[in-house]
């Protein structure tokens, strides 16, 4: 209910900015939305009420609430004017009392709202569907959206003595399933195609066809044989492996179709002598083929998506060996090979001069020296940069302690070390996390001081960088920590950088206890 709220301050929180702060071209855009989505609103309205099957009250399933989210999510919460007056189109109350009618109205509005708020708290990237953890928050916004019109809705009822107080339970029941059950048949959809799979190859195309196909064959075989009704979920699979969210939403909506023609027409599997239990096993059908079908799908663009991160990440590994690869290359001719030039030149010019000039020898011998010399420094510096002796020889925990002993400012403090050595290579990854993480807090964080933790966990090591520096560090293409993500994810392991502007920088890496063999 609205109680305690005015609608002055519900148009303050979701209507448009004032039209003189408006371009008259966004205006009129706003303007047209309204105008869709009312359309829109009505249109799924008519085909619920074809389709009207569980009382005047309450429908098998409601498209209207689908809509109504997919347009607010898609286009902002400022649309929600278009709901509310779709709602007043959509609705019939001439058999309803003053106030049952206002609190169905209210409860239809207010499912849309809150339905999408939090859908924009758990998924704000407008992508639900790419994530299993996007799925389920999304199940969470429609099933605590829908609660609201059904409880809002069937209260008003009983208090309008539309309804019995017994009646009550089965009422809110199958306004809750019903509002669910259109919204997990739109929603997902609208969400899936508002994107068009331009990508898509004509084979794949072909295999959508061939798809609808069999579901339309399943459909019609639906009304002769109730055994055939679980066959859909196989083709389900097949939608969500092979083409993703968009044939995995397709599928569901053709399935729920067919599934609750056959229901309103009294055949198929879900007809029974019962309404409401014809009612329910629709509805609950829908709820279990949708919801499986996206966490499936979500499954798999989850996996598309490491794999594609892991393809550029080895690209950008390659291409980041192929460099040190030439800057080493460049450091040992511009520096330590000129140097070893030097003293073969001297030594030659010592053995010349030994029968010659026996007394330049030493002084020849004496710049060979300095020469040689100075190049096994140079030599020593960079394998140094390469990998640090102590770590080979003494482990992570003595090599961490060297740079903090090394380093004058700022202070980095050494808070804990693993007890024992881990293998080599994770070894190395997390010294290049922890000497990336400092070097990036004395450069560019303005840091005062350094953390740094490293302990064995769950049979692998985390390791922890965090400084008080000026935060808002990110991953830009090429930047030192995306490097850092690439070294930690091509072993397997996991990076969390937590920078928020003005509160320092934590960086986290988790890394197994032996590197994963990637082909």
């Amino acid at each position: 209910m609205l109680s305690g709220v005015s609608g002055g301050e519900i148009t303050r929180a979701f209507s448009p900015r004032p039209a003189v702060r408006l371009p008259g071209a966004v205006h009129v855009r706003y303007l047209l939305g309204l105008v869709v989505l009312v359309l829109l609103y009505r249109g799924a309205a008519q085909i619920g009420y074809a389709l009207q099957f569980a009382g005047p009250v309450a429908s098998i399933v409601w498209l209207p609430v689908g809509v109504g989210i997919a347009f607010l999510y898609l286009g902002g919460l400022a649309y929600w004017p278009g709901v509310l007056v779709g709602v007043l189109l959509a609705n019939d109350y001439s058999a309803l009392h003053l106030g049952s009618a206002i609190g169905q109205t209210c409860g239809n509005v207010l499912e849309v709202i809150v339905a999408t708020w939090l859908l924009t708290r758990v998924a704000p990237r407008r992508d639900p569907l790419a994530r299993v953890g996007g799925v389920v928050g999304m199940l969470g916004a429609i099933g605590a959206g829908t609660a609201v019109s059904a409880t809002v809705g069937s209260v008003s009822l009983l208090m309008g003595g539309a309804i019995a107080g017994h009646e009550l339970p089965g009422v809110w029941r199958t306004w809750w399933l019903g509002d669910a059950s259109g919204a997990l048949i739109v929603l997902p959809l609208a969400l899936a195609w508002a994107r068009l799979p331009w990508h898509w190859s004509r084979r794949r195309v072909l295999e959508t066809g061939l798809l609808l196909a069999v579901l339309a064959a399943l459909g019609l075989a639906l009304r002769h044989s109730s055994a055939l009704a679980y066959l859909v979920f196989p083709v389900l699979i097949w939608a969500a492996l092979r083409l993703g969210r968009h044939g995995a939403t397709l599928a569901v909506a053709v399935a729920a179709g067919f599934a609750i023609w056959e229901t309103t027409r009294r055949t198929g599997p879900f007809a029974y002598d019962s309404v409401t239990e014809s009612v329910l096993a629709t509805q609950l059908y829908i709820a279990v083929a949708a919801i499986s079908a996206l966490c499936l799908a979500a499954v798999v663009a989850e996996r598309q998506a490491f794999a594609w991160r892991l393809a550029a990440s080895r690209a950008r590994i390659v291409e980041a060996g192929a460099d040190e690869r030439r800057r080493i290359e460049r450091d040992l001719h511009d520096g330590a090979q000129q140097r070893l030039t030097a003293v073969l030149v001297r030594l030659q010019m010592a053995i010349e001069e030994a029968h010659d000039a026996p007394a330049d020898v030493p002084a020849h011998l004496e710049t060979a020296a300095g020469d040689l010399s100075e190049a096994i420094d140079e030599l020593r510096a960079l394998a140094h940069g390469i990998h640090p002796k102590v770590l080979t020889e003494r482990g992570l925990g003595s090599a961490l302690q060297a740079m903090a002993t090394s380093s004058a400012s700022p202070e980095v403090r050494v808070l804990e070390i693993p007890a024992g050595r881990v293998d080599a290579t994770v070894e190395t990854t997390a010294y290049y996390v922890v000497s990336e993480a400092v070097t990036n807090a004395r450069r560019h964080a303005g840091a005062m001081a350094i953390g740094v933790r490293a302990v064995s966990a769950h049979g692998g090591l985390r390791v922890e960088v965090s400084d008080d520096g000026r935060g808002g560090a990110g991953e830009d293409a090429g930047s030192g920590l995306q490097g850092l993500r690439d070294r930690v994810e091509a072993i397997g392991g996991t990076l969390v950088i937590d920078s928020p502007a003005g509160g320092g920088t934590r960086i986290v890496a988790t890394l197994p206890a032996a590197p994963d063999q990637l082909p």
